[in-house]
């Protein structure tokens, strides 16, 4: 996460996409971390469809809230984020006045 800013409903994307897998949710409800690597194979296609089905700024669930705290308290990201083009252009100021 150091390497870049990442917005709040970035994050909590990222937590929702990391709690698509049980076993990410599963390791950090018994150990309290997360792992140290999250497989990533798929993870784009779950980003996109809790996008479609949700929208971008999202209420977590349960298991995407306890995979949100581990990801703030731990300050790092084992699978990637997920990245909002709107957010990255408001980051970079590559926004169109209007």
């Amino acid at each position: 996460m150091a390497n870049r800013d990442i917005s709040e409903k970035e994050l909590k994307l990222t937590a929702a996409v990391y709690a698509t897998n049980q076993w990410v949710v599963d390791t950090v409800r018994e150990t309290g971390k997360l792992p140290e690597t999250i497989p990533t194979g798929g993870l784009h296609i779950a980003a996109n469809v809790i996008i479609r089905k949700r929208g971008e700024d999202i209420t977590l669930s349960e298991d995407e809230q306890v995979v949100f705290e581990a990801i703030l308290r731990e300050g790092r990201l084992p699978g990637g984020s997920v990245v909002l083009v709107s957010e990255f252009m408001k980051r970079n100021n590559l926004a169109k006045d209007t």
